[in-house]
């Protein structure tokens, strides 16, 4: 798991709108950082990365909720959320088809064959899940959600 990037000049005497504005859109910022390699799909820990750094962000936003107005914090809440959860999905199935794959290389024949079955149902449900993933990072990217969030952290407090 990737370490939680450092938040670059953070000063003790600037305002909390400052301080909270730059926390915001270095987790952003470091959430959407690995959208290439989810898109790609070639390594299953980039996901993970970007899971987990969404998650960041969504619970920092939470921490200081009281800062934003209530409308636009359930919007981009909700957003969040959803991203989350379609991260989770794939990553579910990442981990099961890893240990599925591991537990299979202690059976015999007939046991293997079945566990094969298994994996292949697991695969397929895990590259409808990928779909929908990539699906929802699109709209996020061609509604320039990025701005939106900007926006929405500018208006903080």
């Amino acid at each position: 798991m990737a370490k939680p990037w450092k938040i670059l000049d953070l000063n003790p005497d600037e305002t909390l709108k400052q301080c909270l504005h730059r926390v915001a859109l270095t987790r952003y910022q470091e959430t959407f950082s690995y959208e290439s390699g989810t898109l790609k799909g070639e390594d299953i820990e980039v996901l993970h990365d970007m899971r987990v750094a969404a998650r960041r962000l969504r619970a920092m936003l939470r921490i200081f909720k009281e800062c934003y107005s209530k409308k636009k914090f359930k919007k981009h809440d909700a957003r969040l959320s959803s991203l989350i959860r379609s991260l989770g999905n794939v990553r579910e199935h990442d981990v099961f088809l890893a240990a599925l794959e591991e537990h299979k290389k202690n059976l015999g024949a007939a046991d293997r064959k079945v566990v094969d079955l298994l994996i292949a149902r697991e695969t397929t449900a895990r590259m409808l899940h990928r779909r929908l993933l990539v699906r929802e990072l699109k709209v996020l990217r061609t509604s320039k959600y990025a701005d939106s969030f900007a926006a929405f952290v500018n208006t903080s407090l």
